[in-house]
């Protein structure tokens, strides 16, 4: 009978947990560095993995960023679904909340987004999987504006360019406030994003 080594874990447990450490060492040196400063040796030196190993997991930096980044990206679609009233009937109420979980997603992965805004220009990948994603926030947020406001089309004139005015304003705002070191506390983001959207619910509502 071949013996065999009970406390060796699975090759796909250690191909995760080398990917994993991978990108926990990416994270933390784009706290720092923007993605151009970012190199493939200097990540796998803080990993404590040799530098080919890297290859096995990722194309380049750019792939890692876009791997790295999933949870982030999904945990900020679930912020733009709290937008919508069908679950409590609370309109603009709905707002706060949802802005404070996408802040909680830029305090926690602010560096890593910004890497990735940085990466776009170089990457087609990134730059249309960006677009695609702003698109579908767009259409999110539109329509979670007219079921706030159903009369939004004759207040706003375009309820689309108004979601991607706000989508964009929220992503240029946070990425500055928490793409870096926190600017500002996640209170004070906040209620500068809340007070900001909840001025356009309500005109979009307003029967004036």
């Amino acid at each position: 009978m071949t013996p065999t080594n009970a406390t060796a874990p699975p090759a796909r447990e250690r191909r995760q947990e080398v990917r994993a450490r991978i990108v926990a060492a990416a994270s933390e040196l784009v706290r720092e560095r923007s993605f151009q400063e970012l190199s493939v040796a200097d990540v796998m030196e803080l990993a404590g993995l040799e530098r080919t190993i890297f290859y096995r997991h990722f194309d380049d930096l750019a792939d890692l960023l876009r791997q790295a980044s999933r949870e982030a990206i999904d945990a900020l679609y679930e912020t733009e679904l709290d937008l919508s009233p069908v679950r409590d009937g609370n309109g603009s109420e709905a707002i706060r909340p949802a802005m404070r979980a996408a802040v909680k997603v830029y305090r926690r992965h602010g560096p890593l987004l910004r890497a990735l805004a940085e990466a776009a220009p170089g990457d087609e990948q990134i730059a249309s999987g960006h677009v695609a994603l702003r698109r579908r926030f767009d259409d999110l947020v539109a329509a979670s504006i007219k079921e706030m406001a159903p009369k939004a089309d004759d207040r706003l004139g375009d309820v689309q360019e108004t979601a991607r005015a706000l989508n964009t304003l929220n992503e240029a705002y946070l990425l500055e406030a928490f793409g870096h070191k926190p600017r500002v506390s996640i209170d004070s983001a906040v209620r500068t994003l809340s007070e900001i959207w909840a001025a356009v619910i309500e005109r979009s509502s307003s029967r004036s």
